[in-house]
Parts: structure tokens; C-alpha cells; sequence
């Protein structure tokens, strides 16, 4: 063998390794863009229910809006609300939809009084006397549109899931507040938005 064979053989695997670098990069470069619209880029609140932003600049905050649903017929309205201006809570109805996606009568859910909703404070509705509702057709597992009415904000209609009472974590509401909760549902303090 001569010593003119040593250096082509270099050179051509110079080349091939040059190549496969730059076919590496070419492809690198075209995958960058992937996943830019991903899920899991995209900002979200985790929950089970539903959530929305309510009035001009999100003056009120539900967060985690279902119906508790233990036996069919029967169900509780759960939620979370900060309000950043005072406001107050008037009534809520509920209006399944059936399996067939249809709408269902509505019916009003039970509210004692009034809920006044403070600024800058949170608002569980399920730490005072629960807000219960008796429709035929609430069946856990389907939607329901649930209308809160508003003093100020007005009335606003969202669709929240029906979900199953007797699993955790809503097995655990009761018509008592735990040890700790407030016995109304006033706000807590310091909740921040």
C-alpha cells in the first residue's frame, strides 16, 4: 500500500462525518419549532371544574365550579370566588343537560341569604350551609349550565361538570363545616387572585 491512500481515507471520513453533522443540525434546526403550541406550554388552572374570569379586568374569579352530584336528582353547588371588587351572590340555578345532550328543566339551588363576596378575600361555597339543588334529571358524570346572579357582575352562565359525591375529594363535604371552617360562607382572609 502506498502512503497516498492514508490521507484520502482520511479526508473521505472527514467528509462523512461533516455530513452527518450537518444533516444532524439540519434536522435539530427543523425540530426546534416543534411542540410551540403544545399543551402543556399553554397556561391553564388545574381543576376538575370549571373556571372563569368574570366583569371587566376579572373583577370576579370562579375557580373549580361543579355540582356534586351523590345521588341522582340530587346535587351541591362547590366553588371557589374572589372577588376584587365587593360584590354580592343572589342566586344560582341549575340546569342539567341530558345524556342526549338536551336541555333539562332548571332548578334554583337553596342560598339562605345573600352571599356577600369581600375584596381580596376567597369564598368557598362549601364552608357555610350548602348550596343544594334538586333537578330530575342531574346525573353525575354529565354537564350541567349553572347561572350565578350577581349584584354587580350580573348573571353569568357557565358549564360545569356533574361529578360523582361519594369519590374523593367531594365525599367529604358535609352540611357542617370542618374544624377550621368558617361557619358561613364568608370570605377567608388574605386570598389573593
Amino acid at each position: 500500500m502506498s502512503e497516498d491512500w492514508r490521507p484520502a481515507g482520511r479526508v473521505v471520513r472527514r467528509g462523512r462525518r461533516a455530513l452527518g453533522a450537518l444533516l444532524l443540525s439540519c434536522s435539530l434546526v427543523g425540530l426546534v419549532a416543534c411542540g410551540f403550541n403544545a399543551q402543556t406550554n399553554q397556561p391553564y388552572t388545574p381543576a376538575d371544574g370549571t373556571n372563569a374570569d368574570i366583569g371587566e379586568s376579572g373583577i370576579l374569579k370562579v375557580r373549580n365550579l361543579v355540582v356534586v352530584s351523590r345521588e341522582e336528582g340530587q346535587g351541591i353547588v362547590s366553588a371557589s370566588i374572589v372577588a376584587n371588587e365587593e360584590d354580592t351572590l343572589d342566586s344560582v340555578t341549575v340546569a342539567p343537560f341530558k345524556a342526549d345532550g338536551t336541555d333539562a328543566p332548571a332548578a334554583t339551588a337553596s342560598l339562605p341569604t345573600p352571599m356577600r363576596l369581600t375584596p381580596g378575600s376567597l369564598t368557598i361555597l362549601t364552608n357555610g350551609p350548602l348550596l343544594t339543588v334538586e333537578a330530575s334529571d342531574l346525573t353525575a358524570g354529565l354537564d350541567a349550565l349553572v347561572t350565578m346572579q350577581f349584584e354587580k357582575a350580573g348573571a353569568v352562565n357557565l358549564r360545569a361538570p356533574v361529578v360523582d359525591g361519594t369519590l374523593e375529594p367531594w365525599s367529604s363535604i358535609s352540611a357542617t363545616p370542618s374544624a377550621g371552617a368558617s361557619e358561613s360562607p364568608s370570605p377567608s382572609p388574605s386570598a389573593t387572585s
